[in-house]
């Protein structure tokens, strides 16, 4: 009588009660996988939750009933890539003057000169001091010297750097013609270029 009064879940729970007592124990390693899910709820709920979240964006992260954002994930990780600068005008220049110094002799097949590491030395000094307007062209000469040279429509310039702390040049502008040859300290454009080559 006792037994007819049980509910619906009480029988449910002797019945089970009554089949594990005469089956055979369950080992860890014969536990069915269907029910894998219900035996480890948290070890599933945090599987797919990445090992380290972004500290900025942590709480728009997770949305909705537990469910994981992707997209604000992405979001965050991709705020933390560094940006790549851009190769200004001046390191390009500066650049390929010094990728001359791998040169040897006979670079150009033609009995060249090695290039001058002083040449080299002083033509990127003097470039550092150009305005990053209409930068010169660099010209490796059969001699081993660096010249930075320019043809505009009102400006011609060639400028080679001897190697010794002096400097060759030849400016037309404007109809006028400039030639010469003077000492150049690296650290300040002489007077000369600094009114001819005037943008």
């Amino acid at each position: 009588m006792h037994n007819a009064t049980l509910g619906t879940s009480a029988k449910a729970a002797q019945v089970l009660a009554g089949i594990l007592a005469v089956s055979s124990p369950v080992s860890a390693c014969e536990f069915p996988k269907s029910l894998e899910l219900y035996a480890r709820p948290v070890q599933k709920a945090t599987s797919h939750i990445p090992f380290a979240l972004p500290t900025s964006n942590a709480t728009s992260i997770f949305a909705g009933q537990g469910q994981y954002s992707d997209a604000a994930y992405v979001d965050a990780a991709e705020s933390t890539v560094p940006l790549e600068r851009l190769t200004t005008q001046h390191e390009k220049l500066i650049g390929e003057i010094r990728s001359w110094s791998l040169l040897s002799a006979d670079w150009d097949g033609e009995g060249a000169l090695a290039p001058s590491a002083q040449s080299i030395k002083e033509s990127v000094s003097f470039s550092r001091l150009l305005s990053d307007v209409s930068l010169p062209e660099p010209m490796l000469l059969a001699s081993g010297h660096v010249s930075l040279y320019k043809n505009d429509s009102d400006l011609y310039a060639d400028i080679e750097f001897l190697g010794d702390g002096r400097i060759a040049y030849f400016i037309k502008r404007n109809g006028d013609k400039h030639k010469g040859v003077l000492t150049f300290d690296s650290q300040k454009m002489p007077a000369v270029f600094s009114a001819l080559l005037a943008a």
